[in-house]
């Protein structure tokens, strides 16, 4: 029997090897059409795969003879480690979005002269150069090199609520967590503890950004090389401290065990009336997403607003973006980039934002968006749930170390929940995980 089971094993690995190399074979040509073949996760019931895959036809439609996108289907958890193994195998495929590893990328990729530098790229389209982000390009050039293009789109992580469950009583950015506690009297917040603990990690940021010396925390851990593994801090406790508050007052029931769909399900079945999220959930309170509700669930009565202390989260505040490996052949390298261009002209960054939410500083809006933004009420109020007097920080996911942020963190919340684990015992219990696993 151990044979027969190693010896499936095997089969099973060596298919799935062949499935790499043949799906992610970054270079083809058919005739004279560059056709790039892009392995992402922005497809099939992803939620950026509304905007993505549209775009990957517009592109190809518009540059139909020239250039191609092919687009394969890669588990969005799986992602980072699939590209990890293919640069292994020199078989990286031409474009790339995002680097969850960033360790990686400036170990490894940027001294080995594996990723492209994309300055003199960006200087033969001025164009481009308008719409993009100092902040962000400042933070993406290394050794004089620019490495990756993000998205110019600010899209700040808020709190949706439910009208039909819950008014408050003056706005939720003016108040703290222990206020909207009490104003939510019998109503929930749809946490989760499962996965990387998503819709409780946002709260938990907004509380540490909230505390003296919080911002600075948060924006001193982006580096890849300085990530927070020593939570035996005050302000760390202390967030702690109003986390195990909150969620042992206003928990749903769900909580413990909760993934992700899970959280999404309590709100939009009206067994939580709160929940933290992103832009792109606004799409699921549209009336063609009537799907994914139940009892009663309403998605024209939901609002957004600023997380308490008038916080909003915003993961691409500095982080990396597209990018093209070295390894690509000179056609390649124009398709990619012009790929790359096209998804950050005017058009399409307006179609994003409709779809997604968002604002892109940089560029003057037309009056065809200005509309189409106006027509939904709950996209025009998440555009305007933050404003020049918000605190604008990084999730605490993006500064925390790996290890913490993708499972330990979640693993260790139902001891907080039922006070089994004090706030300074939790940040005990994360920093000696934290050292444990970097080894």
């Amino acid at each position: 029997m151990k044979k027969v089971i190693s010896l499936l094993l095997a089969v099973v690995l060596c298919l799935t090897t062949l499935s790499m190399l043949s799906a992610c074979e970054p270079k083809s040509k058919d005739g004279d059409v560059v056709v790039l073949t892009i392995p992402h996760y922005k497809v099939g019931e992803n939620v950026g795969a509304i905007l993505f895959l549209p775009q990957v036809e517009r592109f190809n439609e518009l540059y139909a003879g020239k250039y191609q996108i092919v687009v394969e289907e890669v588990p969005q958890d799986m992602y980072p480690e699939r590209m990890k193994q293919l640069a292994l195998q020199d078989m990286l495929p031409p474009l790339i979005e995002g680097v969850l590893d960033e360790v990686w990328l400036l170990e490894d990729l940027l001294p080995n002269n594996k990723i492209l530098d994309l300055a003199p790229y960006l200087a033969k389209t001025p164009e481009l150069r308008e719409v993009l982000l100092d902040l962000h390009l400042e933070y993406n050039t290394w050794d004089g090199k620019l490495l990756t293009i993000n998205t110019p789109i600010i899209r700040p992580t808020v709190l949706y609520y439910n009208e039909t469950l819950y008014q408050p009583s003056k706005p939720i950015g003016d108040m703290t967590w222990d206020e909207l506690v009490a104003d939510l009297g019998d109503q929930k917040i749809a946490f989760m503890t499962s996965e990387n603990a998503w819709t409780t990690m946002i709260p938990l940021s907004s509380m540490v950004a909230v505390q003296p010396g919080g911002v600075d925390l948060l924006y001193d851990h982006l580096p890849a090389d300085n990530k927070l593994s020593d939570f035996n801090n005050p302000i760390m406790i202390s967030a702690f401290t109003t986390l195990q508050r909150v969620m042992q007052a206003a928990s749903s029931s769900n909580t413990v065990g909760a993934g992700y769909a899970d959280a999404a399900n309590a709100f939009m079945s009206n067994n939580a009336a709160v929940i933290g999220n992103g832009s792109w959930m606004v799409g699921d309170f549209a009336a063609d997403a009537a799907d994914k509700w139940s009892n009663g669930f309403d998605g024209s009565m939901v609002r957004a607003a600023a997380l308490p202390g008038n916080v909003g989260l915003d993961g691409d505040v500095l982080g990396f973006g597209w990018w093209i490996p070295a390894s690509v052949s000179p056609e390649e390298a124009e398709a990619a980039w012009a790929f790359i261009s096209f998804m950050h002209t005017p058009e399409e960054l307006e179609a994003s934002m409709l779809l997604l939410g968002g604002s892109s500083p940089k560029i003057a809006p037309s009056a065809d968006f200005l509309a189409q933004r106006d027509e939904n009420k709950l996209l025009s109020e998440y555009m305007g749930a933050v404003d020049s007097d918000s605190i604008i920080v990084p999730y605490l996911w993006n500064s925390t170390a790996g290890s913490i942020a993708d499972s330990e963190f979640g693993k260790l919340l139902p001891k907080l929940i039922d006070g089994s684990l004090t706030p300074e015992q939790f940040a005990a219990d994360l920093t000696r995980i934290a050292a444990e696993t970097a080894n």
